[in-house]
This record gives C-alpha cells, structure tokens and sequence, in this order.
C-alpha cells in the first residue's frame, strides 16, 4: 500500500513539473521608453501564454556590459534564452557557435515562414551569416544628418536642398562660418558608426571582407580622415567629444550627423526649424545599420527553445513591431508596419520620421563583426582623437600604426 501511494505521489509531482508554465530568460540591454516597451510586450505575451509560458525580462547593463555578461556566461555555460545584442558586438558569439540557427524552426513552421519575406530585405541579410539567419531586428536605425534650417536661411542656402556629398557640406559649412567665428557647418564626434561610416562612403574599409586583414589605411579612409582634419584646420567644422548634445541645441551648428532615434529628442528640445535627411556620400552611398538585434543561445532544451521562439515571433510580428517604432523612435522591422495607416499617417504629419526607412533601402547595411571587432575598434578611435585634435598630426603615418596594432590584435585572436 505505501509503495502504491509512493507511486501516485511521484505521478502528481511528475504531472505538476510537466504543467509548470516553460520560463524564458530575456536579457535586455536598454531603459527608459525602450525598456518600458520592451516589458509591455513581454506582459502581453504572457498574458497570452498563461499557463505554459513565462518570459522574464532582466536588465543585463549597456551594450558594452551586455557583450562581456554573455562572453563571462558563455564560458560559464549559463546564458540565458535570448539577448538583445548591439550589432557590432556578436562576433564572439558567432565563432564561440553560442546562436541558435533560427531557420530550424523557420523551415518547421510555415505559417511564418509565409511572412518571412515582410521583413525588410537588409534587415535580414544583416543577421544571416554563412547562409544561416541568426536573429531578427529590434530596435534598429540608421544615422541622418540633421539640419538646423535657420542656419541654413541665415547664410543664404537653400534648407530643402541640404547637401548629398560631403564636399558639399564643406561647401556649405565655409559659408555658414561666415555667420560667426562661434558657427561651424559641421559637427564631427567620435561615435563608432559614424566613423566607419565615413570610411566606407569615401571609399575605404575598416576590415577585409573575410574578416582577415584590417583595412584602416586603406586610400579612401586616409582620404575621410584628411577630408574632415582639413574642416578643423579651416574652422569650418568642430569636433566635440564629450558635450554634443549641448552644441547641437546651441544653434550654432548647421549640421551633424545622429542616429535616427535621435530625431524625438531633438524635436522636444531643439529651438530652431530642425530638418533631417540623408547621411552625405563622397564615392559610394554607404550607411549603417545601428541598434540591436534579438539572439536565441542554442544550448537549452528543445521546449525551451521553441518557447523562445514563439516569443521571438510575437516581438516581431507587425503589431508589435509597430507599437515599438511608435513608442520608441526605432525602425519597425516589417514592412506591413512601415506601411501601415498610423506610421504612415505619422510620415505624413512629420517626413523626418520616414527618411530612415528611405535610405535603408538606398544604401544600408551591417557594420564589422568580426570577434576582436571592439578592440580594433578601439584602435582606430584612438587614431580619430589624434587626428581630430592635433592639426599636425600625419594622417597617413596615424592609420598606418593603427593598422599595424589592429591586425596584430587580429592575429593573436
């Protein structure tokens, strides 16, 4: 008899384990309206998954204390289901073979893979590496160059035809120099995007292709860093590394170059006609993708996994994925969203807000991602805070030593 009732017991708990709801762990990696966002979603997923599965949302820092949390969890064995990870920052996880190769579950579920092609094409090919997508979009954009349209009447030019090259924003900023010894046309800073940025529309490269050999002075990014050395040596540009956002709000800056989601703040706090277009080119139309993306780690149990994806859907399916570029500022990830009535009644109250989407489709594409990409990153930083802040400084001998440092750094990876 007691071994009878031992039996049941062991039944009934079995029973319990298997009806407890299937947890997912998502580490997020930002705060404010893009978290608060981000754990509505999550609420409204589990509300509708009550019973059988539960995402937690946990804080895991910047992108940059995201990055070193997961290597630290990598080699611990512990990650967790899915992670919100900048775009340049997943190469180690991409050789440690730590992402789960989505289109497993892609290929077993139709009723998606019907809607695959409603992402925006760029979007998709930014996480597909070595024919394999790794994850989906979240809060993505791309720089603009914002305008400050009074300048730009003040010194006679013409606002609503703001310049494409960058020799026209040379052009442009000798002229708004005129205004004053204290206006610059152009303000340069050192964030990572933007920097490679204008290495590529100029014609160089940062790394090879095969991820093999650094490229930092190649002719077109030497070409980039004189171009903008010789806009400080003239004052008819400004570099500023620590109090952007002050400049930017003076007035006295015509132009600068920011992400996307930048456009809200400026329009809550800029007091002048603000306009917004395309980021400028010299040889080639170059523009990166920026934000983060959404990762599932392989290593968890078949029904934690398919958990996971099934909460990887909902966050990017196109209601969602609308809410989230309504409420944050960011891309939506399909285009049945960017097409939608509310965004699109949103770019009819306010264009600004759909050059984004325009110049993803004319000249977007992923940054560097190679696994020791930060540190050579780092390298090549270091050499733009030479250049922009010594006028004397050899353009080509800088980014010749950056490269030697950076491929070394490359080679021991």
């Amino acid at each position: 008899m007691k071994k009878a009732v031992t039996t049941v017991v062991l039944l009934l708990c079995a029973m319990m384990i298997f009806a407890a709801p299937v947890k997912v762990i998502v580490w997020y990696a930002q705060t404010g309206v893009y978290s608060q966002t981000l754990l509505e979603l999550i609420d409204e997923f589990n509300k509708l998954n009550e019973g059988k599965i539960v995402v937690e949302g946990v804080y895991s820092g910047s992108y940059e204390d995201t990055m070193q949390k997961l290597v630290a969890s990598m080699v611990a064995g512990n990650l967790p289901h899915i992670a919100q990870i900048e775009q340049s920052r997943i190469g180690q996880f991409l050789d440690g073979d730590a992402f789960q190769n989505l289109d497993e579950f892609i290929n077993k579920d139709p009723e998606f893979k019907a809607t695959l092609s409603d992402f925006f094409p760029r979007f998709i090919s930014a996480n597909t590496f070595f024919g394999k997508l790794y994850g989906f979009p979240l809060n993505t954009s791309t720089p603009l160059m914002y305008i400050n349209r009074d300048v730009f009447r003040a010194a006679g030019l013409d606002p609503d035809n703001p310049p494409r090259t960058w020799m026209e924003v040379y052009q442009a900023s000798k002229v708004i120099k005129t205004l004053g010894d204290d206006f610059y046309g152009y303000r340069l800073g050192d964030d990572d995007w933007i920097l490679e940025s204008y290495a590529w529309q100029f014609g160089g490269d940062i790394v090879s292709e095969d991820g093999m050999t650094v490229l930092l002075d190649s002719p077109g990014t030497v070409d980039a860093w004189k171009f903008f050395q010789k806009g400080l040596q003239e004052g008819v540009f400004v570099y500023s590394r620590t109090n952007g956002n002050a400049m930017d709000l003076s007035g006295k800056i015509g132009m600068v170059c920011r992400s996307t989601g930048s456009l809200a703040y400026l329009k809550e706090n800029a007091k002048f006609d603000l306009g917004a277009t395309f980021m400028p080119y010299q040889i080639k139309k170059a523009t990166p993708i920026g934000g983060a993306n959404i990762y599932m780690f392989k290593n968890k149990p078949q029904n934690e996994k398919q958990a996971a994806w099934e909460f990887m859907k909902f966050v990017t399916a196109t209601p969602n994925t609308k809410k989230w570029a309504l409420a944050t500022g960011y891309m939506a990830s399909r285009i049945s969203a960017y097409e939608s009535p509310e965004i699109q009644e949103l770019f009819s109250k306010d264009p600004r807000a759909e050059v984004t989407y325009l110049q993803l489709q004319e000249s977007a594409f992923r940054r560097p991602y190679i696994g020791p990409y930060r540190e050579i990153f780092n390298i090549m930083l270091s050499s733009w805070q030479t250049i922009m802040t010594d006028m004397n400084a050899d353009v080509e001998a800088v980014l010749k030593s950056a490269t030697e440092k950076a491929q070394k750094v490359l080679n021991e990876y």
